[in-house]
């Protein structure tokens, strides 16, 4: 049974260039609590990289939960979803806030558990690729194929998934009691405890080899309940080849200022610094002195209960269609990812596809994506006055606008599935290779 075997200890292991061949088809099996029509930047990037390797000639099958806006099996270009039971979407509805996303728990699913058997039964598989908790509806079955699991937050270390109480890195680590209190506000008493109950008994025993999406998200993946032998290798997460073409042939949104404007995408949360964003623009709008007339803040995502007053000149919208989001980043000023703390920082990466000069914060995974002063601006996180000048000095600075643009599309194209998913084959035949030891 694979994640048995005495190795000494788990090790980090850096990104590494793929070998980039499509010799030998592989059955893929990925786990992921959500998956199309319902789209995330998880879901998108399980997307993107299961199109690609079926692309590549591998044959690919995505299980997820079955919701009320797609209950049945289906292929989606060219891979197989299929869609389970559990618990919550079949029995007790109400578990879920919204039944449109329904939530895999840090515990077995039994329904959820049967019907990945039934799955197993019913089709040949050379390696389980697990994405999230629905991997605790996988791991009894104690199946020996090979198994990868991707961290592409803190969910293996934290039941709140960010490792940031207040917006910033867990200072303490976890630990039963406190985690079971910091988690009390989001999910409430009661099921904050059954989560980190259940998360802090998780011992991960079948786990063979262990990707996370930053230096970040694997330093706390040491925290984490694994066999001693588990890899840890950093292994970026991806986006669609294409997206600096789909940003610069996308019409201009007619919902943009007609003048330059600034540009953040994502919640309207203070977890985002979107606090101290409209703090450094509502100073940036005072004391503007030019060239030209003073940028606008533009703002697309959706509110949340935290969200503070937005200044005047400030436009938020929702909902925008992705190829717009990428048209809006085509035509920013700058671009502004103030996050206290990031997993990975997607967001960061189409800015620089799209040729946006881009200023984001010196936290988490932006680190792995940015570097300061070559294709962006780094500025420590929360801190508005640093922003503020930051932000100033790219717009009103060309030459640097213009290097920012330059070499941060360049540096975009890094995460571009072109290049990520031959790094992909090449972690699944290692750990196929690790599991057969």
């Amino acid at each position: 049974m694979s994640g048995t075997r005495p190795v000494a200890s788990r090790r980090i292991v850096g990104e590494r260039p793929g070998a980039g061949s499509d010799d030998g088809r592989l059955r893929i099996l990925h786990l992921s609590n959500l998956y199309a029509p319902v789209i995330g930047g998880l879901e998108r990037s399980i997307a993107t990289s299961s199109e690609e390797l079926v692309r590549r000639g591998h044959e690919v099958t995505v299980l997820t939960l079955a919701t009320s806006r797609a209950a049945h099996d289906e292929t989606i270009n060219g891979v197989r979803v299929v869609r389970v039971r559990s618990v919550a979407n079949t029995m007790l509805p109400r578990l879920n806030a919204d039944p449109a996303k329904p939530f895999h728990p840090t515990l077995p699913d039994p329904l959820t558990t049967a019907d990945i058997a039934r799955v197993l039964r019913a089709h040949e598989f050379d390696l389980v690729h697990s994405h999230d908790w629905l991997m605790y509806s996988f791991l009894p079955l104690r199946s020996g194929l090979p198994h990868l699991h991707t961290a592409h937050d803190f969910g293996l270390t934290c039941v709140r998934k960010t490792f940031a109480p207040d917006g910033r890195r867990c200072p303490t680590g976890p630990s039963l009691s406190r985690c079971v209190r910091c988690a009390s506000a989001q999910y409430g008493a009661a099921r904050s405890a059954v989560l980190t109950v259940g998360l802090r008994a998780q011992r991960h025993e079948g786990i063979d080899t262990v990707t996370a999406i930053s230096s970040s998200v694997a330093s706390a993946v040491h925290l984490a309940r694994l066999p001693g032998e588990v890899p840890v290798r950093v292994l970026s997460s991806l986006v669609p080849d294409g997206l600096d073409a789909l940003a610069r042939d996308t019409p201009r949104p007619d919902w943009l200022p007609a003048g330059p404007y600034l540009l953040f995408v994502g919640q309207l949360g203070r977890h985002k610094g979107i606090d101290v964003l409209f703090t450094a623009f509502r100073r940036l709008a005072a004391t503007w002195a030019g060239p030209g007339p003073a940028p606008r803040l533009v703002c697309l995502g959706a509110r949340r209960d935290d969200t503070p007053p937005v200044p005047p000149g400030v436009v938020v919208r929702h909902d925008v269609p992705h190829a717009q989001v990428m048209a809006a980043w085509h035509g920013a000023a700058a671009g502004v990812v103030p996050s206290l703390l990031e997993g990975m920082g997607q967001v960061a990466v189409e800015a620089m596809l799209a040729g946006a000069p881009l200023v984001a914060s010196a936290s988490g995974g932006l680190l792995d994506v940015v570097r300061d002063g070559v294709d962006g601006l780094l500025v420590p996180p929360g801190d508005p006055d640093l922003l503020h000048t930051a932000l100033v000095r790219v717009l009103t600075d060309r030459d640097l606008a213009a290097r920012l643009r330059a070499a941060g599309h360049q540096r975009g194209l890094d995460f571009t599935a072109a290049r990520v998913v031959p790094q992909i084959e090449e972690v699944y035949r290692d750990c196929i290779a690790t599991a057969r030891r």
